[in-house]
């Protein structure tokens, strides 16, 4: 269960510690696991990724 975010670095920190924050208001532990897919000039990966497998699956 993980959710991908893609953005310019300090908006992907802030939502990931607002994300955090309301985690916490109804926990009181949240473990939390990181991992960052750093490429220069690549914008709209996640966009692409759906493109490909919708034209994989013949949907486009």
């Amino acid at each position: 269960m993980f959710t991908t975010v893609e953005g310019e670095w300090d908006e992907v920190m802030d939502v990931v510690r607002r994300a955090t924050e309301a985690a916490g208001r109804d926990s009181s532990r949240i473990s939390l696991t990181i991992k960052a897919d750093i490429r220069e000039g690549v914008s709209d990966a996640l966009n692409g990724k759906v493109d490909a497998v919708e034209r994989e699956l013949g949907n486009k």
